[in-house]
């Protein structure tokens, strides 16, 4: 009596586990997750590029600081008159010139490159910044496909839950949350027949030793899939 009580639950349940899993497999929601994750990558993405383009504004201001003192060193270094100078001090003078203009090219060339990466980073921020504000508007589209679909099937499935709910008192308590807990797992039919010296659901043969245990005790857990085998 007990294990027919749970098996027509089982019966009833099943309905409501193929509308379920019908909502889990939609292409709506399935779009939907896939959307949301480009949503999520793209923030991620643009937050890395704005401390990237911020490191790089600074390091900017630092060279621009760097180029400024180096022409104010150039410009002493003009005002030096050569007239008063011996020969070694010339040469040094002209080797400080030389200094200068060697130090102020690599420095305008690293700054050249500098904003190059800056814009390039600007550039691939405008994209993901696009990427992520067109994710969330097919996220609603999809979205609001998938919402119908729920509002379609709503009813069936509530009128379902009441039919479970009536069913429910005629099964003994620990044996529905024993079944409860095994569909939260995602393991249904929770209980299946022995087919010829296989699991009904899965197929995995038993042993000699589990089918003789299965026929003394009527009920076995599969090992592979996890049901609840039963032999009438």
């Amino acid at each position: 009596m007990e294990l027919k009580a749970i098996l027509d639950y089982q019966e009833i349940d099943k309905k409501l586990f193929s509308l379920e899993q019908s909502l889990a497999k939609d292409p709506n929601k399935q779009k939907c997750a896939q959307l949301n994750q480009t949503a999520r990558d793209s923030q991620v993405k643009s937050n890395q590029l704005e401390e990237q383009a911020s490191a790089i504004i600074k390091e900017m201001d630092e060279l621009q600081k760097t180029i400024a003192s180096t022409k104010k060193h150039g410009l002493e270094v003009l005002k030096a008159d050569p007239e008063k100078m011996d020969e070694d001090e010339i040469d040094e003078l002209l080797n400080r010139k030389e200094r200068v203009a060697s130090n102020l090219t690599l420095l305008d060339k690293r700054l050249t490159k500098l904003a190059e990466t800056i814009n390039q980073i600007l550039s691939e921020f405008n994209r993901t910044i696009k990427l992520y504000n067109d994710a969330k508007v097919q996220y609603q589209k999809f979205k609001a496909a998938y919402d119908q679909k729920v509002s379609e099937l709503q009813p069936q499935m509530n009128a379902i839950k009441t039919e479970l709910t009536a069913l429910a008192k005629k099964v003994d308590k620990e044996t529905l949350e024993k079944y409860n807990k095994k569909r939260e797992d995602k393991i249904f039919p929770v209980y299946v027949q022995l087919v010829g010296n296989a699991c009904g659901r899965c197929r995995m043969e038993l042993s000699a030793s589990a089918i003789s245990k299965l026929k003394s005790e009527h009920m076995l857990t599969c090992e592979n899939c996890r049901s609840i085998i039963y032999y009438l």
